[in-house]
C-alpha cells in the first residue's frame, strides 16, 4: 500500500449532509434513584462536538485532510455552537442557516464507561424552492476545489429533499469527482450512479428485501446485484465484528476481516470508515486498499467512548499494520 500520511494535506474533501451537535454529559453512578429504578448520575463534566456529517468532517480534519462541510443549522444556541466548533477545528463550513430550523442536537449521558441514555432534539424538514437552489449553487461553486465528495445521509431531511442527491451526483460525475455515500432509508434510486455506497448490514438488508446477506457468499452475490441495480462502481458493506465486504459488478468480492478489539462504543465508527475510505481513494489508493485502511480505522474508534475521531498517529499505526 503506497500511502504517505503527509500527502493527506494535499487533498480537499467536501462533506455534505445532516450536521448536528453532540452533547455529552459525563458523570458517576453511585446509587439507584428512590423515585424510579434508574441510576442517579452525578454530573462531573459536559462536552460538545459536531456530529453527523460534522463527525465525518472531524475525522478527515483530524488525520490532516483539508475539509469543508455543507449542511443546515438554525440560529439557536446549538447552531452557533456548531459553527464555533468548526471554526475551532479549522474546518471550512458553508452552512445554510435557517431561523425556522431547530438545530439537531443529541445529548448522551455517559457513566461507567458506557452510554446510559440519549436525548434527541430534532424536527425533520426538507429544503425546497429558493433555499434548495441556493444550496445547490453553493455546491457547484465548491466542486472545482475538491478531490472527493461524501454525502452523509442521516435521514434528517436535507438529503431527502427532492432531487438534491441526484443533482450532486450528476455534478460530481460531470467533473469526474468520486462521490461516496453513507445511506439512509430504502430510496436508493436517488443514489443512482454514485461511486460507492457504504451501508451496514442492516441498511443493506432493507434494500436487499428477500435476498440473503448473512453468509459471505450470499452477501457477495446480493451486493453485486445491488451494484448493478443502482449503477454503482462499488458497494462497501460494514459488518461490525465480521469486518467489511467490498463488491462491484465486474470484480470478485473482497472480504476484509476485522481485528479483535475491546468494543466500548460503536457510535461514529461508520463516519470514520467512510472518511478514511474516501481519503484513501482521493490519494489514489485502489478500492481494496482504501477499504482495508478504513476497516482498520473503524476498529480503532470502537475502542473509544463517544464519537471521537481517529487521530493521525492512529491512522499511521493502521498503515504500518497493513504494511507489516
Amino acid at each position: 500500500m503506497k500511502f504517505n500520511l503527509q500527502d493527506l494535506s494535499n487533498i480537499h474533501i467536501l462533506v455534505i449532509g445532516d450536521i448536528m451537535l453532540d452533547q455529552y454529559i459525563w458523570g458517576k453512578v453511585g446509587r439507584i434513584s428512590p423515585e424510579a429504578p434508574v441510576p442517579i448520575v452525578h454530573v462531573q463534566n459536559k462536552t460538545h462536538t459536531v456530529g453527523g456529517a460534522g463527525n465525518v468532517a472531524r475525522n478527515l480534519n483530524a488525520v490532516g485532510c483539508r475539509t469543508s462541510v455543507m449542511g443546515r443549522c438554525g440560529t439557536d444556541k446549538a447552531g452557533k455552537k456548531i459553527m464555533e466548533l468548526l471554526d475551532h477545528h479549522k474546518i471550512g463550513h458553508h452552512l445554510f442557516v435557517d431561523d425556522t430550523f431547530l438545530t439537531i442536537t443529541k445529548t448522551r449521558i455517559i457513566a461507567l464507561k458506557q452510554q446510559l441514555l440519549r436525548i434527541d432534539e430534532e424536527e425533520i424538514s426538507l429544503l425546497e424552492g429558493p433555499s434548495m437552489e441556493k444550496f445547490l449553487g453553493n455546491i457547484d461553486t465548491l466542486l472545482p476545489k475538491v478531490n472527493s465528495v461524501i454525502l452523509s445521509d442521516y435521514g434528517k431531511g436535507l438529503l431527502q429533499s427532492p432531487g438534491i442527491t441526484e443533482k450532486v451526483i450528476q455534478l460530481c460525475n460531470t467533473r469526474n469527482i468520486p462521490v461516496v455515500i453513507d445511506p439512509k432509508g430504502t430510496d436508493w434510486c436517488r443514489y443512482q450512479g454514485a461511486t460507492c455506497i457504504t451501508p451496514n448490514t442492516s441498511e443493506l438488508q432493507l434494500i436487499a428485501g428477500n435476498r440473503p446477506v448473512d453468509s459471505d457468499a450470499d452477501l457477495a452475490q446480493t451486493a453485486q446485484e445491488i451494484c448493478h441495480e443502482f449503477s454503482l462502481k462499488r458497494l462497501l458493506v460494514t459488518r461490525g465484528p465480521k469486518g467489511m465486504c467490498l463488491a462491484g459488478t465486474a470484480t470478485p468480492p473482497f472480504l476484509i476481516p476485522t481485528q479483535a478489539r475491546e468494543v466500548y462504543d460503536v457510535s461514529g465508527a461508520g463516519d470514520t470508515a467512510i472518511a478514511i475510505f474516501t481519503a484513501g481513494l482521493s490519494l489514489g489508493l485502489s478500492f481494496e486498499e482504501a477499504a482495508t485502511l478504513a476497516n482498520g480505522a473503524a476498529g480503532v474508534v470502537v475502542g473509544k467512548v463517544g464519537t471521537q475521531p481517529l487521530t493521525a498517529q492512529e491512522l499511521q499505526q493502521c498503515v504500518s499494520t497493513e504494511k507489516g
